[in-house]
């Protein structure tokens, strides 16, 4: 018997086709294996019993979303055999870069393997994926490994049935593979001497340096302009990093998952001030490629930060580099898209996007909607992700940043074609947010606008394929509403069809600038008064806008408490009010309510009678029991009991967790965002659920 089999899923770049060939091999079957498109084609022949379990045990090794499995004329082959690949196929399921696996670290540092040192080793199960290839098949001419022939014994080892470097297309060694401009010797000499060395990884270049050499860490926040946000700290090993911070299970799994995201901690021994400025967090991550391995192996832990001016994309030209003027570790692999460092946290055991980039994208997320046309969802303007959605995946970019960055935007548009011409997608229908001054909203015409925050609970409700009723709570710092205000404290109704809002935080006037977004006194002067010039231009109605913002409220809240008055970078003041907070030994208790200035007021007349810090987890804590109180109303009215929680302020630890805990003692059940980001990274899959459920 002969049948054809289509696999459709992560079967490109992950070792498929020399599975297959090991599989077939073992069964004593025949025929031939091939990348075909975004899918691997293979026709088989044998008896029935090892057809069927071939089958069987490919679909128990990978991620197949879909195969197809068709009885064809008999063909006698005479072994089983790789073959060149073509480029017809089904829908393209594109690995993402995976961090170096074990059995190639140990060979990394063997001296008695001929891969020792080699700062670009590699094989079937590891290596950078996404950010190499051109087009698809994913074969070694659409990668930018072409470049660098196979020597003998690599291309021995690319043939050999049993090999875990069979068909890996990205191996090399240190005869045939790419070379760096400095050796990881000198490399280490220009750490261990306090200075920065800028280091081309897997998706752009990093700025690193050790954590003790204060005057280099603070050299790196002028370079970068980022004066106070922490910095991610890179640790050699796992039992380096829980000497430094608290590690649970869940955590330890992500941090050496092949994703190698940063991860969250909580901090049980300080770096100086310099390098966390004053967090109780670390951003603890580890090594992801053989450069980073060998580097941490001699000299840990180190600052290792995307190098780049603060807001603008992650650098990968070996030229634009070098206006830092520091020293450099280049190579001469070419890196085609920049992908920064994943970042994630643990909630209530659930897993929390930051920022969704290297290591996860381009994986696709299944939202159990179908496209009837490929559409673009072009996410919002700040922390810009896009997304197509094709069939029933939703098909997410990396992290880009603010759009109203020139380089960002440019970032931003470039790679909007990249991907599509790599998935074979067509723009068939184009979505952007509602609001009408969005970059994003601006680039294309677009066949549909859906609000902020309707799009913020859609992703909660795409990514758990929830079927019931939902009450969602979208707070953030700004979204375009539908009557033209500013929204950010909403509650959003999904009845399985529409999403209406039908609570909020009471409106307040606020002006209709970008500086009301980080200066935590003018908020401030909007709720209470208190600045002559900005109670002028609301009396006066002067570039005046209505706005629900609890960003806003809770910046007023931490300039109220005199904790931080301005934000040098998005959501500082929150952070800084949630660092308070976790400082305090009670909770104040402050009345539940929509009002921010009956809060604030509130407040203002306690403060004299108890700590900020008090204050500041009372504030949290009213925050999670309004939640409570309003889906208590909303369950008694209407029976519903699925809950979800989205927008960038549910990046507070406090809110989020102490939410999940009372609305799960009270017997809903809640929903969080877990495979993207509660901000604005997930508004373009929610974008993609609206729109697939307005054509149902």
């Amino acid at each position: 018997m002969t049948r054809k089999l289509t696999f459709n899923g992560i079967v490109q770049g992950i070792g498929f086709r020399p599975a297959a060939l090991a599989v077939a091999t073992d069964l004593k079957l025949t025929g031939q294996v091939k990348n075909s498109g975004g899918s691997a084609m293979i026709i088989i022949s044998g008896n029935t019993r090892a057809l069927d379990e071939f089958v069987r045990r490919l679909i128990a090794m990978f991620d197949i979303k879909s195969y197809n499995d068709e009885v064809i004329e008999e063909i006698n082959f005479s072994d089983f055999k790789i073959v060149t690949s073509d480029r017809d196929g089904e829908t393209a399921f594109i690995t993402p870069d995976l961090a170096t696996c074990k059995e190639c670290e140990k060979e990394l540092r063997s001296k008695a393997n001929r891969r020792y040192s080699h700062p670009f080793i590699s094989c079937v199960n590891c290596g950078p994926r996404y950010s190499i290839i051109h087009s698809l098949p994913y074969d070694r001419e659409n990668i930018t490994m072409s470049v660098f022939p196979f020597c003998g014994e690599c291309k021995k080892e690319y043939t050999e049935t049993y090999n875990r470097r069979c068909h890996a297309q990205t191996i090399a060694c240190n005869e045939c593979g790419p070379q760096t401009n400095i050796d990881i010797r000198e490399a280490v000499e220009i750490l261990e001497s306090g200075k920065i060395l800028a280091i081309k990884d897997i998706g752009g270049y990093h700025l690193a340096c050790r954590t003790d050499k204060i005057h280099a860490v603070n050299e790196i926040r002028k370079i970068k302009g980022r004066e106070t946000k922490p910095f991610a700290v890179m640790f050699s090993d796992i039992s380096q990093i829980k000497e430094y911070c608290e590690v649970n299970d869940k955590e330890e799994e992500l941090l050496l998952s092949p994703a190698r995201p940063i991860v969250l901690l909580k901090k049980i021994k300080d770096f100086d001030n310099a390098v966390c400025a004053g967090s109780s967090c670390i951003g603890a991550f580890l090594p992801c490629n053989p450069i980073q391995i060998m580097i941490l192996d001699r000299v840990s832990p180190l600052v290792m930060t995307s190098a780049n001016l603060s807001g603008e994309p992650i650098i990968t030209d070996d030229e634009e580099v070098k206006k830092f003027g520091v020293k450099i570790l280049s190579h001469n692999r070419k890196i085609l898209t920049p992908l920064d460092d994943s970042v994630v946290r643990v909630v209530c055991g659930r897993t929390q996007f930051i920022r969704r980039a290297r290591g996860y994208v381009p994986l696709a997320i299944d939202i159990d909607k179908m496209a009837k046309k490929d559409t673009l969802c072009l996410g919002g303007d700040l922390k810009a992700v896009f997304g197509f959605h094709h069939d029933k995946y939703v098909f997410l970019s990396q992290y880009f940043g603010d759009l109203e960055n020139t380089s960002v935007f440019e970032c931003y548009r470039k790679n909007i074609e990249r991907f599509k011409n790599l998935h074979s997608f067509k723009t068939e229908k184009i979505i952007s947010d509602a609001h009408p001054n969005y970059f994003s909203s601006n680039i294309f015409s677009n066949d549909l606008t859906i609000q902020h925050h309707k799009a913020h609970i859609a992703s909660v409700i795409a990514e758990h394929k929830i079927n019931e009723k939902v009450l969602g709570f979208a707070f953030d710092g700004t979204g375009y509403g539908d009557d033209g205000a500013i929204w950010g404290g909403e509650t959003i109704l999904f009845d399985g069809r529409n999403f209406e809002r039908c609570e909020h935080l009471e409106y307040t006037k606020m002006p209709a600038s970008d500086e009301i977004a980080k200066n935590a006194d003018y908020a401030l002067a909007c709720y209470l008064g208190g600045n002559e010039l900005i109670e002028k231009a609301v009396n006066a109605n002067i570039n005046t806008v209505h706005s629900s913002s609890m960003g806003r409220l809770i910046d007023a809240v931490c300039a109220l408490l005199d904790i931080k008055h301005y934000n040098t970078y998005e959501g500082e003041c929150a952070a800084s009010l949630e660092e308070a907070a976790e400082r305090a030994e009670t909770a104040y208790d402050l009345t539940v309510s929509l009002n921010p200035k009956n809060i604030l007021s509130e407040i203002n007349s306690a403060k004299n009678k108890t700590s900020k810090e008090s204050l500041a987890l009372g504030f949290h804590i009213m925050i999670c029991k309004l939640i409570l109180q309003i889906s208590l109303k909303y369950r008694k009215q209407l029976g519903i009991t699925d809950i979800a929680l989205s927008g960038g302020v549910f990046n507070n630890r406090i809110i989020t967790s102490n939410s999940i805990k009372l609305l799960e003692e009270n017997g809903f059940r809640v929903y969080i965002n877990e495979k993207v980001p509660c901000g604005d990274g997930g508004i373009a899959l929610g974008q993609a659920y609206i729109s697939a459920i307005t054509e149902e």
